[in-house]
């Protein structure tokens, strides 16, 4: 296949897809979508990696597009394939993620009609508007560039977030010459030089001023420009979770990520004026005489939680930058207050510990991990702890399912971060109860050669909603017991490598095993339940 004109709309979709700089496509075959993967079997530049459940293809799409800084591409057929896909979806959704769902549809000629074809589903597009950016039903071959660069540019601009586009087998199907588009580039707007002006006089003038980030700058990729801020400022750095990863948290101003982290809120408190950047600032409430900047490229975000002093629609990066230079052109650095944020954050720490042993295992894993490890913190008591002290060192090396809070998102999510990460190790942090939603995505790591490192912390129960329903329900327990396999067997039978750890100990020495291991990885930690960190 070339770059000018194609054979067909399978050709003139990949071809599309190449010309975005797509490399890899996550997907699982099936009659609608067999023009797709022939295509795709003609062009050597895009590998396919074949998942083994429809849930994963949108799964590890995302993780790969919250490591690679671009889209994650998923393939799946009509119906099931795209409810299947769904959960996904839901979670990038949530996490803001670029990721591009392919879906197949019935005969052009079926749609709408309620023959009972293979796979309908009417409509289908009703299915995925409330979890995607833009969905696009295709009708003709000839608007395939368009539709798909169209989908590239609703994830480029603003707030990226998932896209849709289907297509039905007999527009795949179709011949005609269909030429790639350019993709081209995207300008980001400016901000309003006047409410940036009024932001660094406010901050400047703060006795006590905090910065809080979320996961709009890590996806700006305006860690850097953040803190610099912070050291000009001398303000504590705050983080939420989906902010982890913005900057490097062994930074002598970060005091504490804000997620369910009652005991960060007296620090969050003593600041006069709060500066929050790509954050919904969900769960953070300002106390009498605080005063909030919000800067975020979504303005639909802006008083959702907190009325803000002063709201700023930018891009998080070019905000920032816009910010620091006023600052800079305005005002005089700030003495050094490094040893109180340094105060306050062993402080936090002290706390965690008296909560149960998931700070020994979050310790452990941190220990063993090199600088540029990504984690992925799954639904589960261990991951919770990994929220609030898991310091993560490298930009893009911190990934959650955010407020959707998705059960067995984590292998799946690590594989793909996995396939963008390269040489950099990826571990996933899994319960049991979620580690067997996506189990069987152990094959699809050995197939492909995928050398991520699973963690399943094995209390044979839904832990979480078990302890609630012992403390809170007077223990009439139901549904909340498991019954699981011997996990370092379940693995070993699919050629991962197997371990076992029963201690935070054990857990560091298995993980630096694991990383001289050629092979994937699972390490099981069985445990009893843990205390609640709430």
């Amino acid at each position: 296949m070339t770059a000018s004109a194609t054979r067909g709309g399978a050709d003139a979709l990949v071809s599309q897809l190449v010309a975005e700089g797509v490399e890899v496509v996550f997907g699982l075959p099936g009659v609608q979508i067999m023009p797709i993967l022939d295509a795709l079997h003609r062009e050597p530049s895009i590998e396919f990696i074949t998942t083994r459940h429809e849930q994963a293809t949108t799964y590890m799409a995302d993780g790969y597009a919250r490591v690679a800084g671009k889209p994650g591409v998923a393939l799946v057929v009509p119906g099931p394939g795209v409810y299947n896909a769904g959960a996904g979806l839901a979670t990038a959704y949530a996490c803001s993620s670029p990721v591009l769902l392919l879906a197949g549809q019935i005969q052009s000629s079926g749609i709408g009609q309620g023959r009972a074809l293979t796979h309908e589903l009417d409509d289908q597009l009703d299915v995925v508007r409330p979890v995607t950016k833009s969905a696009r039903r295709v009708t003709d071959a000839a608007e395939i560039p368009d539709a798909v660069r169209e989908a590239f540019q609703a994830m480029a601009t603003g707030r990226p977030r998932p896209t849709e586009v289907e297509i039905p087998p007999d527009v795949l199907r179709a011949t005609g010459d269909f030429s790639p588009l350019d993709p081209g580039a995207f300008e980001k707007d400016e901000p309003d030089t006047g409410l940036i002006a009024a932001a660094a006089e406010l901050l400047a003038g703060a006795e006590n001023p905090m910065l809080v980030l979320g996961g709009g700058v890590v996806r700006a990729d305006g860690g850097p420009t953040a803190v610099a801020i912070a050291e000009y400022l001398q303000a504590s750095l705050v983080n939420t979770r989906e902010g982890k990863g913005a900057f490097d948290e062994r930074h002598p101003l970060f005091v504490g990520t804000a997620w369910f982290n009652r005991r960060l809120q007296p620090l969050i408190h003593r600041a006069d004026v709060v500066l929050a950047v790509g954050t919904r600032y969900q769960g953070i409430p300002l106390g009498p005489g605080q005063r909030l900047v919000h800067l975020d490229v979504d303005p639909g975000e802006f008083g959702k939680n907190v009325e803000p002093a002063i709201a700023i629609e930018a891009d998080a990066r070019v905000g920032l930058e816009a910010l620091l230079a006023q600052l800079r052109q305005r005002h005089a650095p700030q003495p050094d207050r490094t040893s109180q944020r340094a105060a306050d954050r062993t402080g936090l720490l002290d706390q965690f510990r008296a909560i149960g042993p998931q700070l020994d295992y979050t310790n452990a894993l941190r220990r063993a991990l090199p600088d540029d490890a990504v984690l992925v913190a799954g639904t589960t008591s261990a991951a919770y702890m990994c929220h609030l002290a898991f310091p993560v060192h490298r930009p893009r090396g911190y990934i959650t399912s955010s407020y959707m809070g998705t059960l067995g998102y984590g292998l799946p999510t690590a594989l793909g971060a996995k396939v963008a990460a390269g040489d950099s190790p990826v571990v996933s942090v899994n319960g049991d109860g979620g580690f067997m939603y996506c189990c069987a995505e152990l094959a699809t790591a050995v197939q492909y050669g995928i050398r991520a490192i699973t963690f399943v912390f094995n209390d044979n129960a839904f832990g979480n909603t078990n302890r609630d329903q012992v403390e809170n329900y007077g223990g009439r327990v139901i549904g909340t017991e498991l019954h699981n396999p011997d996990f370092v067997a379940f693995a070993e039978s699919f050629g991962v490598v197997g371990m076992r750890a029963k201690s935070p100990e054990d857990v560091e020495a298995a993980l630096r095993e694991a990383l001289t291991e050629t092979r994937p990885v699972l390490i099981e930690v069985p445990m009893s339940r843990n205390p609640s960190i709430f």
